[in-house]
């Protein structure tokens, strides 16, 4: 029979102490019941672990192999204890986010640069990717929350709305329209558009707008990346229209006008079922609060 973590923390106990009694104070247990746990570890193993001289326990050859096994075991029980300490004060753990680079460069950095304060010991990793990707990074295990736009609902994850980002026009410097408050899709009638595709959420809304607004958009250059089509329009290339939570991180010396008629796409949380992590729930809830805060 095997022992137990009873008869190691016995065994250490009277090693440190030499002495019955003052392992049984250690342990807080009565004197009898602790020599009836190192006798019981004893016939376990099949052999003597201390002799008893002059009122003292003085261990055996056996013992004193054994000690250097069980003060590993205790370093590493002391091991989960920090760690679980960690986890609860959020000092530590692991967390992978993925997400789509618009939010990945926006919500999710600002909200990492606090977490990181937080939770030194943390180890965080970040997965960019399209935001149907993001729901299959969640739903396999290979994250443990997602971030992506007007998501397809997936019976597996849990998506839950946390925010809503309008449509905005991304003039360069200098542009005739860069003068009014807002842009029309009317305005952007047969134009060449650096743009998304309809297959895309953000370009679905954009078609969206135009439709409603009885103009048509003409895609000159067709992006899947808001950075790539805010260098375009640095470069001279035409207009964009991208939404306005992804511009805050690559358009700062660009005009952003907003879209109309207005348009938003919708910013989702992906989850499985189970309860996550308290590192993933207090990265959550951040990210849940800036969101309400800065996406509109």
């Amino acid at each position: 029979m095997s022992l137990t973590l009873r008869h190691i923390e016995v065994i250490r106990a009277v090693l440190q102490e030499g002495s019955v009694t003052g392992a049984a104070r250690l342990l807080a247990v009565s004197q009898p019941a602790l020599s009836r746990t190192l006798k019981n570890a004893e016939g376990r193993i099949g052999m003597l672990l201390f002799e008893r001289r002059g009122g003292r326990m003085s261990p055996t050859p056996e013992a004193l192999t054994l000690q250097r096994d069980i003060e590993r075991v205790y370093r590493e029980i002391e091991a989960v204890e920090r760690t679980s300490g960690d986890l609860r004060n959020l000092r530590g753990g692991r967390l992978s986010v993925a997400c789509n680079p618009s939010v990945a460069s926006t919500l999710v950095a600002t909200v990492l640069g606090q977490t990181s304060a937080l939770a030194p010991d943390a180890r965080v990793s970040i997965q960019t990717a399209l935001n149907y990707e993001v729901v299959e990074l969640v739903r396999t295990r290979s994250a443990d929350i997602g971030y992506a736009w007007d998501v397809p609902r997936q019976s597996e994850v849990v998506a839950t709305e946390i925010g809503r980002s309008r449509l905005v026009c991304l003039l360069p410097r200098g542009h005739a329209l860069a003068a009014r408050k807002s842009v029309s899709a009317k305005d952007l009638h047969g134009v060449p558009l650096i743009s998304f595709s309809s297959t895309l959420p953000i370009g679905f809304e954009t078609e969206s707008a135009f439709a409603e607004a009885g103009a048509t958009r003409r895609i000159g250059i067709e992006v899947g990346q808001t950075f790539v089509a805010a260098a375009l329009v640095r470069a001279g290339a035409g207009i964009a229209v991208v939404d306005q939570l992804s511009v805050r991180a690559v358009a700062d010396d660009l005009e952003v006008r907003p879209l109309l008629p207005r348009r938003a796409v919708r910013l989702y949380a992906i989850t499985r079922p189970e309860r996550p992590s308290l590192l993933a729930r207090q990265f959550a809830e951040r990210i849940a609060q800036m969101a309400r805060d800065t996406v509109r």
